[in-house]
């Protein structure tokens, strides 16, 4: 018996995801674990000797959030806009622990018709933080999923 490496994953999803963009790449995440969207405040306190892409923390309704810049942690490049655009503060929540993830623009909140992950995936995002492609209601661009649980993680 012989197995197909390209073993291709679809499943139909039925929640809204948000669709965001870092630079010109359109990202999408689950809906599931947003609590807030804010635009990124001017006062964020630094803590030493944590991770490049854990930009600091924010004090969010009672809540401490550590902010982690979406492009940093995907060794994006920032683009030209940069001192323009402050970005938006997408908040996640899991078991009451918080994250925030720094983007430069929230575009809207869609369902997805599907979710693709292949073995190209994998290989071309070794880190993990991108889990798959899939293709919105709206748009005919192909959206990146982030694995929003691993993000989790890291913080």
């Amino acid at each position: 018996m012989s197995y197909d490496t390209e073993e291709i994953f679809e499943e139909e999803i039925e929640f809204p995801w948000l669709l965001f963009k870092l630079n010109d790449s359109l990202y999408t995440i689950s809906s599931k674990l947003i609590t807030s969207i804010v635009i990124c405040p001017e006062e964020i306190t630094y803590v030493p000797k944590t991770s490049e892409y854990i930009i600091g923390l924010i004090h969010l309704r009672g809540n401490v959030v550590p902010l982690i810049d979406m492009k940093l942690l995907f060794n994006i490049e920032a683009g030209n806009d940069v001192q323009e655009n402050k970005g938006m503060v997408v908040v996640l929540e899991k078991d009451n622990s918080f994250v925030g993830l720094i983007v430069d623009e929230v575009l809207s909140v869609e369902n997805i018709t599907s979710f693709e992950e292949t073995e190209e995936i994998r290989k071309m995002c070794k880190d993990g933080f991108v889990k798959g492609v899939a293709k919105g209601n709206k748009t005919e661009d192909v959206l990146l999923i982030i694995d929003e649980e691993k993000i989790m993680n890291i913080a």
